[in-house]
C-alpha cells in the first residue's frame, strides 16, 4: 500500500536579510521601508498615509493593494547602522 503524506501547512519563510523582528508594534511606529509578512511573504512598506483615526494607517505596498492597519502587528525593521 503506498505511503500517505499528510501535508500540513507551510512554515513561514524566513524574515529579509538584516531586519530585526518588533513584535507588537503599532500602527503610529510603522516607518516606511519596514516589513510585514502578508498572505505568505514579506512586503515592504513602500509609502503610508493616516486614517480617519491616529490609530490606523494605509499602508501602500509594491505589487499588491493596500493595507489599513487597525491594531498592533510584527514588523521587521532593518538595521541600521550607527
Amino acid at each position: 500500500m503506498p505511503e500517505r503524506r499528510i501535508h500540513g501547512p507551510q512554515a513561514r519563510p524566513t524574515p529579509p536579510v538584516g531586519t530585526v523582528a518588533y513584535p507588537s508594534t503599532l500602527p503610529s511606529d510603522v516607518r516606511v521601508g519596514d516589513f510585514l509578512y502578508l498572505n505568505g511573504s514579506f512586503q515592504r512598506v513602500q509609502d503610508m498615509r493616516t486614517a480617519s483615526t491616529s490609530g490606523h494607517r494605509i499602508l501602500h505596498f509594491a505589487g499588491r493593494a493596500p493595507l489599513i492597519m487597525r491594531k498592533a502587528l510584527t514588523v521587521y525593521r532593518p538595521l541600521t547602522p550607527r
